[in-house]
């Protein structure tokens, strides 16, 4: 029996009950605004399956385009990772790029965020065991570059796990790698801080570098059947009962 990722995310909704008011619970496909996230008087929260995100911040060196030009879209996978569990996180969308190529200027954007096991699953020995970063970054022109670089740290012990890159480089030569992860294994950990540079640049006026989606996700251990899902379900159920 396969417990669906739509289970799964409806689960811990009700796991999560009331820890934070304005916490957005994200399905898979389920959009968020950033202006919206970020707005004054929010958590700057959102969870998706397991996992609890707090945005500490998101800038960006060039005038445009606002935080409002982006979202976050939930991401839980159709299939098992490596732990029989979907993996799950986000894609951060929207119009990265070069606004004004030939201008010698490089674009760019931060993202620092956590990633944190909710409590329940934690509970349950939920850890998180690798991430993975994927985008669909694009360039043309010698000199241009489309690209992301990310460290990410255990957020307890403040310890480098390692680093990420992405890119397609126009060059000479060319150099393109749109995947790129890093894997720890057991014991894993519960609460992740990672920070991500999104960069752009387009050397000469005809040039382009672009992306439009930048993708992050994790795998957990255990890997537990849908009965100890369903027991979670069923002392959630008992509990409202009462």
């Amino acid at each position: 029996m396969r417990t669906s990722s739509i289970a799964i995310a409806g689960l811990a909704l009700a796991l999560a009950g009331g820890t934070a008011h304005a916490v957005v619970i994200l399905n898979n496909g389920d959009t968020l605004n950033v202006g919206t996230l970020l707005a004054a008087g929010s958590d700057r929260q959102f969870i998706v399956g397991d996992k609890l995100f707090t945005v500490e911040s998101f800038s960006n060196s060039a005038i445009i385009p606002p935080a409002s030009s982006f979202s976050v879209i939930g991401f839980i996978a159709g299939g098992p990772g490596p732990s029989g569990l979907p993996n799950i996180g986000f894609d951060l969308v929207g119009p990265f790029g070069d606004g004004s190529p030939g201008d010698q200027v490089v674009h760019e954007w931060n993202l620092q965020y956590t990633v944190e096991i909710l409590p329940a699953f934690a509970a349950q020995g939920y850890r998180i065991t690798d991430n993975v970063l994927t985008f669909n970054g694009s360039s043309s022109g010698d000199g241009s570059f489309a690209r992301v670089d990310e460290t990410v740290f255990d957020f307890f012990g403040n310890t480098l796990l390692g680093n990420k890159s992405v890119f397609d480089i126009a060059g000479p030569p060319r150099q393109t790698r749109l995947q790129d992860s890093l894997f720890w294994g057991a014991p894993g950990y519960t609460k992740l801080e990672i920070n991500k540079d999104i960069k752009m640049f387009a050397a000469h006026t005809s040039d382009t570098a672009t992306a439009s989606l930048i993708r992050q996700e994790f795998s957990q251990i255990p890997a537990p059947g849908a009965a100890t899902l369903l027991g979670l379900a069923g002392l959630i159920a008992s509990r409202r009962r009462r």
